[in-house]
Parts: structure tokens; sequence; C-alpha cells
């Protein structure tokens, strides 16, 4: 179990209205670790989907928002609600994210935190969760985009300026690549480009500045998990960043001296080539790339220990342990990893764990769970396999 100089925010209820499968569901969570079993197609990751989405203030896997309410609601104009309770020592927390389509047109979101409208934006941090899903195993073959926005994910549950100036310095990215097309086209003036300079220097540099603190301890935490599951193998996990990181910490410096030395390639191609933006996360499979080198295997293993260093990292900067969600996190682990995850889990105030097959789950972990069934849209509770 966590250890006590923590404080637990627990998820206790949770309703969906037209969420992809779910056409109305109330459903009361307690703490510790709950099983969700159900064939596949039933509806487990898509309840996990919700509650990450409350976390994180949009959905992880949709391509659009309109992609998340049931083809039915959709079809009719209707809409979409994710709600949520939270209960920890500061209160009760009441989120609710609605998704309207309205007239067909595009998606109409608001979002409530105890009935107050808030942004999206400040749903961020409020549920500290961290999922792992199948589709983790791009972050090891996947481009770096992938492993920017498990960064930016991360970070932005634990600092609210980071959130901010991922903001900010997106908007200012889309304005200097604007200008430097335009120079490109010789449509614009080369002094034009210093404000846009300073403004990504400033941004950006905030940015590093939490990615850089951060990467230490999500390495270490990061390399112990995949220790636990791996024994023979070794991970290892370091920033490799467009801007050198200085010894003095200035960011600010270290990124106007990459932009500079980068002038004439971003004005040829008309595009910001350093930054945030074209950095990535490093990932080495006993000292060798893991992208290239690693088995199907490792890499899914080294997808979900970087998932949990990320979890012991948000416990360890934000002071609740998230909710940790594991979508079929257990499929392809033989018995001994099964049970190193699902230890890992109980160390968790709240964790919840997907299945389509309760019988690969360890005698030991069977007693300790509430479990639940997931059928057409439906979630039953169950009493111990």
């Amino acid at each position: 179990m966590f250890p006590p100089e923590y404080y637990a925010v627990l998820l206790t209820d949770l309703t969906l209205t037209n969420f992809r499968s779910y056409r109305q569901m109330d459903l009361t969570l307690g703490p510790g670790l709950t099983v969700v079993s159900g064939e596949n197609g039933q509806g487990k990751s898509n309840l996990l989907e919700a509650i990450y989405l409350l976390a994180i203030g949009k959905s992880y896997r949709a391509v659009t928002e309109r992609d998340v309410v049931s083809w039915q609601a959709a079809e009719a104009g209707g809409y979409a609600i994710v709600a949520a309770a939270l209960d920890g020592p500061h209160g009760a927390l009441e989120l609710r994210v609605g998704l309207d389509c309205g007239d067909g047109t595009g998606i109409v979101k608001q979002v409530r935190v105890n009935g107050a409208p808030k942004r999206a934006s400040d749903l961020v941090g409020m549920m500290g969760a961290v999922l792992f899903a199948a589709e983790d195993i791009n972050m090891v073959f996947g481009p770096p985009r992938g492993r920017r926005r498990y960064l930016d994910i991360l970070l932005a549950q634990v600092s609210r300026r980071y959130v901010q100036a991922l903001s900010r310095y997106q908007r200012v990215l889309g304005h200097r690549n604007t200008l430097l097309r335009a120079l490109r086209e010789r449509r614009a003036r080369e002094d034009e480009l210093a404000f846009w300079d300073d403004a990504l220097v400033r941004e950006g540099a905030a940015l590093l500045s939490e990615r850089w603190l951060s990467m230490a301890s999500l390495a270490q935490h990061a390399a112990s998990a995949f220790q636990r599951l791996s024994s023979q193998d070794e991970l290892s996990v370091a920033y490799a960043g467009t801007a050198e990181e200085p010894e003095d910490g200035d960011g600010a410096r270290s990124l106007r001296e990459a932009l500079i030395a980068s002038r004439d390639q971003e004005r040829a191609r008309g595009m910001t080539l350093v930054g945030p933006h074209r950095d990535d996360l490093r990932l080495l499979l006993n000292n060798v790339e893991a992208s290239r080198h690693a088995s199907r295997g490792q890499a899914r293993l080294a997808a979900l220990a970087l998932r949990l260093g990320e979890a012991r990292l948000l416990a360890e900067r934000r002071g609740d342990p998230p909710l940790l969600l594991l979508d079929d996190a257990l499929s392809e682990l033989d018995e001994r990893r099964r049970e190193l995850v699902l230890e890992e889990a109980c160390w968790y105030p709240q964790a919840i764990v997907t299945t389509a097959d309760t019988h690969t789950l360890p005698d030991a972990f069977l007693h300790r769970a509430h479990w639940m069934r997931v059928h057409e849209g439906q979630v039953l509770t169950e009493d111990a396999a």
C-alpha cells in the first residue's frame, strides 16, 4: 500500500451517458484493486477511456471528440456526458464533461467542476491518473510525437505552469512557422522574427526546465519497474533534446543558441526545427536502441515500465498517488510477471485492471479485489472469482 505520508484522492462514482458503447451507466467504485472482466469488444477499454478523459481533459484515443459519442446519439444530434465524484482530504469534488453534437457541424464541449463552468485544461491535475493501453507499444516503436505526448501529459498533471506554458508555446510555434514560410517566399522581413524568437524561447525554456527537472526521477522509476519485470534486461531512458541541457540549467540561453544555429535551415524549410516540439525520449534496451532491437515482448514490458515509472513520479511530485488504469496489461505476460504487475497495482490507493480472462489472475489476488463484469455496455458487480 502507498506510504502514509501520501494522501489519497479516490474516484467514488462514475456516470456515463451515450459514451461510446455505454448508453447509460452509473457505477460506484471502492478503494483498492478493481478487476473489470469481459470478452473483447464489450466496453472494458471504453470504461477506462472515460475515466482518463476526466483526468487529462480529452480522450487519449479519439481522432475527434465526436468519436466518443455513441453513434446513435451522434446521428440524432445528441450528446455524451462523462461525470465523476471524487473524495479526498479536501472534501468532495464533482467533475463533468459534456459533448453536444448539436446540428452535426461540430462538437460543443462543456466542462464543469462542482457545477462551475471551466476550460478543459482546468481538469488536468484534479484527478491524477495513469493509463496503460495496448497502443503504448508505440512509445517504443512509434515516432517521437507519441513519446512527447507521454511527457506532456505526465508533466501537465504535475504542474499548472507546464499546462499554461505548453498552450502558449503551441500558439507561438504556429505564428513563428507561418512567418518562416513567409520569409521563405520573400513575403516578410527578417527582423519580424525577433518577437517570435523571444516568445518561443520564453515558453520553450519553461517546458524544458520542467522536463529536465523530472527526467532523472522518471528514468530511475522506469528502469526499476523494468528490472522488476525483466530481471535479465536493462532499460534506460534519457531526454534527447534539440537544445543542449546546460550545466547551469539556463534553458532560455540554450534554446536561443540552438535557434541561431538552425536559422538558415529554418528559413529554407519554412518551419521551426528546434525546441520542445522536436525533442524525444531515447529508450535503450541493454544499451542499444529499443526501437531497432527490442522484441515485441520486450517493447511491451518497456512501455508498461514507462507507465509504472510515470505513476511513481506523479505520486512523488503530487503527494497523492494517481489512479492506476491498466487496460489488458496482463495479457502476454507469464504468471510471475502478472503477479509483479498486480503487486505494483496494489501499492496504489485505487487501481482498475481489465482482463478478458480471469483465469490468468494469480490466486493471491482473487480475494483482494473488487470484481466487475462488462457485457454489452453494462457493468455488473460480481463476487470474487
